[in-house]
């Protein structure tokens, strides 16, 4: 009896079939407005300009703190008539998708794609309660990162095939590298991820000849074409409305220059977590008649009310860019650009200038944004990577609970929020969630509890199989009867586990540094980890069938 075989319109019809009822799922995740202007709220307001045509609005200190990608996201949605939190589900089921796409030349099993389809679409982290329920950059980033990945591999595998095909996926490439790239400010980690792929690629094609050579390295090269272009086309449109060349402000030489110069500036009484404490400030304002014009404004009621709300002694590394930044408009420098970046660097400069000159004691100038690495730093390094890579692995943190969930904010707040989003938003008053019918209660309820088993699933599964997946690897890397199989399902494991070991890295410097709180950036890692697990069971699958090819024959 011949063996029926599911064909590559069944298999995505059926994956549309999965995110159908991944949909319903999560249909008691309503979105959470809240008044927080340099998060949720700044992202809307973002949004409703660009819908408007207005670009990113007037230029104040928060227009251009972070990356635009997630407003155009929020403003696509809206064009599209689409609710927030759907399309954000659907870019992820997206994502999981093109990852098996790109498996469809060498993957002939197409049951066994279904199966990857399903592991990545229900990643417990994709819906974790509230954090993907809120108006947050995290609502995407994760499948910005998963995409870029799958897109790659999709890449790597289609040059080995056909330079033709691979074109189309350098596209794809570019496109999904210049979105993740333009949504958070530490998306470099995944550089080293992609250098490896591409010098395994070439290195893979050393003995073709010279011409291929060259049309795959130019292949290859199309979505860093892409990815600049984008960015050039991102700092015009910052240029034409606000006088700035630049994606967002805190890449400017200016703010560089002038931020950087106080956290050079060095200090008995420094402490972990404060990267400017009051007495290099008071430093700053003796020897920076610029930076002694906002003085008035950091210390005192608008400064205070940034260490009230941190429940601290001084403003946190968390709080201290955005306090700074409320000085300098206070102080009206925020009314343009240019008056805005002459302000920078005309602080940098006084700052600079006392150091050479001794009268301030300094560090070497790094215009780096990171705090301060204080040699009493060192210890905590191993401990504290390991601490967040082991956080990253066990899957910790996640939540499909809506209890306790409110909205909170003004009535035009909240009309914002759902115009904006077309998002069904959680209700700010309790009792009419008490006025909900029974049957309508059960059913969220049941739904929520699924979610619940799932996670609790793969916190018990994924674990054991990355573990498991790194021996493989090893394995595969040591023995020579191993070795002679390695595969591209090991180069991108490598890739991947190299991406993990980049993020976790920089989220040891920020929790020694900054602050202790990184479970938003830690989203982005959760999707790494699974491709990880299936790179290296299909590679150990690959290695299996070969095995029984070649006794067979």
């Amino acid at each position: 009896m011949k063996k029926r075989v599911l064909s590559g319109n069944s298999l995505t019809l059926i994956c549309l079939f999965l995110v159908v009822c991944k949909l319903w799922l999560v249909g008691p995740h309503e979105l959470v407005a809240l008044k927080m202007p340099h998060d949720d709220l700044l992202f809307v307001t973002l949004a409703e300009n660009i819908i408007q045509g207005k670009w990113l609005g007037d230029y104040n200190q928060l227009t251009l703190i972070k990356g635009p990608f997630y407003p155009l996201f929020i403003a696509g949605a809206y064009l599209a008539d689409i609710p927030l939190l759907a399309a954000q589900q659907l870019l992820y089921a997206f994502a999981s998708f093109v990852f098996i796409w790109a498996l469809f030349p060498v993957i002939r099993h197409r049951r066994l794609l279904l199966a990857i389809f399903l592991f990545l679409l229900l990643n417990p982290f994709s819906y974790n309660y509230p954090a993907v329920g809120r108006v947050f950059r995290l609502g995407i980033y994760q499948s910005l990162g998963l995409l870029v990945f799958s897109s790659v591999l999709g890449l790597y595998i289609r040059s080995r095939l056909s330079l033709q095909a691979a074109v189309g996926w350098g596209l794809l490439t570019g496109v999904a590298l210049a979105a993740f790239w333009h949504t958070r400010e530490e998306s470099i980690w995944v550089v080293p991820s992609l250098l490896l792929l591409f010098v395994a690629a070439l290195y893979a094609d050393r003995r073709v000849n010279r011409g291929r050579q060259v049309r795959l390295v130019a292949v290859y090269l199309l979505p860093l074409v892409i990815w600049a272009g984008a960015t050039f086309g991102l700092r015009m449109l910052n240029q034409t409305h606000y006088g700035i060349f630049a994606t967002i402000e805190l890449e400017t030489p200016e703010f560089e220059s002038a931020y950087g110069g106080l956290l050079r500036i060095k200090s008995d009484k420094w402490r972990q977590y404060y990267p400017v404490v009051k007495d290099v400030r008071e430093q700053a304002y003796r020897v920076s008649p610029t930076f002694r014009e906002i003085e008035p404004y950091l210390e005192g009621e608008q400064g205070q009310r940034w260490v009230a709300l941190a429940q601290t002694y001084d403003i946190p590394a968390g709080f201290f860019i955005w306090a700074f930044r409320d000085a300098v408009a206070y102080a009206g420098y925020y009314t343009n650009g240019p008056r805005t970046m002459a302000f920078y660097q005309k602080m940098g400069r006084e700052i600079d200038a006392a150091c050479e000159s001794g009268e301030l004691d300094c560090r070497p100038r790094i215009t780096s944004l990171v705090p301060t690495w204080h040699r009493e730093f060192n210890k905590l390094f191993v401990p504290t990577f390991c601490s967040v890579f082991k956080r990253i692995i066990l899957f910790e943190d996640f939540s499909a609970d809506t209890r306790g969930i409110m909205s909170r904010g003004s009535a035009a707040l909240m009309q914002l929020y759902d115009v904006v989003t077309r998002e069904k938003l959680r209700t700010s008053r309790k009792e009419i969630l008490k006025g909900y019918p029974e049957y309508h209660t059960h059913l969220n309820q049941e739904k929520i509890r699924i979610l619940s088993d799932v996670g609790t699933f793969y916190q018990a599964v994924v674990p054991v199989l990355f573990f498991v997946s790194c021996l493989l690897l090893l394995l595969f890397l040591l023995l020579p009867a191993m070795r002679r199989k390695i595969s591209c399902y090991l180069v991108f494991s490598l890739s991947c586990i190299g991406g993990l070991c980049s993020i976790t890295f920089i989220l040891t410097l920020v929790v020694i540094t900054s602050y202790a709180s990184i479970n938003r950036a830690m989203h982005v890692a959760y999707p790494l980890v699974l491709l990880t697990i299936v790179c290296m069971m299909l590679a150990l699958y690959t290695f299996f069938q070969s095995a029984e090819q070649g006794a067979s024959s």
